[in-house]
């Protein structure tokens, strides 16, 4: 997907205000044979700075099998439809970039297991917004370069 492809889409995408405010979401992960691997449920808050152009944002993620997993992100607004992000399990900085209706989010993070193991994949994340409450992710995960997995979640504003 090049999101530049969808410059002219509508309604625009601003990922600090989608994320600004509590959300909630559900999503469910395939294999990379497409068969079910699990399902979750997501509680976020999210705080814009303007001043600094920095969104934070707290994800949790509560999985089936009872284990969670929380995302605490530092998003810094590059201007020009990009941006920069910290967690404390990502490799480096993740690489955003938004252009009319979409928004792509790449980054390397180690995720935990039910068991407490951690396991890197690699992460491309696509967001499309259907309207100013609601918004669907679509995401590739990979390792060693390969697909293993892909995560299909919804967020609704509350």
């Amino acid at each position: 997907m090049n999101v530049d492809d969808f410059a002219e889409q509508r309604p625009l995408f601003v990922l600090e205000n989608f994320f600004s405010g509590s959300l909630r979401g559900w999503g469910i992960t395939l294999s990379r044979m497409g068969s079910f691997q699990n399902r979750f449920t997501i509680e976020a808050h999210g705080r814009y700075e303007a001043s600094a152009n920095t969104l934070s944002l707290k994800e949790t993620y509560s999985f089936e099998d009872g284990h969670r997993d929380v995302l605490t992100w530092t998003i810094i607004n590059r201007g020009d439809g990009n941006y920069d992000g910290r967690e404390t399990l990502i490799d480096g900085t993740a690489n955003g970039r938004q252009s009319g209706n979409a928004f792509q989010w790449k980054y390397h993070r180690e995720v935990p297991a039910a068991d407490g193991s951690k396991t890197k994949f690699g992460f491309n994340d696509r967001f499309f917004p259907h309207d100013e409450n609601h918004m669907t992710v679509h995401a590739s995960l990979t390792k060693l370069g390969i697909e293993f997995a892909t995560i299909h979640a919804f967020y609704e504003r509350i």
